[in-house]
């Protein structure tokens, strides 16, 4: 079934690059798109999230999945189609894509929105390394064994310049991904 928000969270997103799914739904109810979807205040919520993500996941596969980014909490459309492989997840993209999702009972509304509060509330923002992946990323940083945290921020920089979107041959998910690097060697030099 094809989404009636599609046109306008296109729409939208044309007007600023990076979005959340909260203020995509503002956006969409202060312009009249989204009225009230159910008098239980949290199906409403789940309803109103459901038809956003839908229609996101829907532009997503018109588009191209390496032109517009979408996840729980990041959306984003990006300038030029990146080489780098997107990794896509899709037992998300295919839970919001199945419309018998959408008629979800209070009780199941409940047990998400509980579960959810629950990953968030433990989550560990830690990433451990093991020695395989240590050793990994340290030959692709051309960083010896023991590193100081002086040589990884010289190597940070010399890569995030490399790789940031606003440069020619940059990309947004390389330099995510690069980022994501340096978080992990950062914590490992502790």
């Amino acid at each position: 079934m094809l989404n009636p928000l599609i046109d306008q969270i296109f729409d939208l997103i044309l007007t600023k690059q990076v979005w959340q799914v909260h203020i995509l739904a503002s956006e969409l109810i202060n312009s009249g798109a989204i009225k009230s979807l159910d008098k239980n205040p949290d199906r409403d919520l789940f309803k109103r999230n459901f038809l956003i993500m839908n229609a996101l996941y829907q532009l997503q596969t018109q588009l191209h999945p390496q032109t517009l980014l979408v996840s729980a909490l990041h959306i984003e459309l990006l300038e030029k189609e990146c080489e780098y492989p997107l990794i896509i997840k899709t037992n998300l993209k295919d839970y919001y894509l199945n419309w018998e999702n959408y008629d979800t009972s209070a009780q199941e509304v409940d047990a998400l929105l509980t579960s959810f509060w629950e990953r968030v509330k433990h989550a560990d923002t830690t990433v451990t390394l093991t020695k395989e992946n240590y050793d990994e990323l340290t030959a692709k940083w051309e960083l010896p064994t023991n590193f100081t945290l002086k040589e990884l921020q010289k190597r940070w920089r010399q890569q995030a310049l490399k790789n940031h979107p606003d440069k020619p041959s940059g990309c947004e998910i390389k330099f995510k991904k690069v980022k994501g690097e340096y978080e992990q060697l950062k914590a490992a030099a502790r």
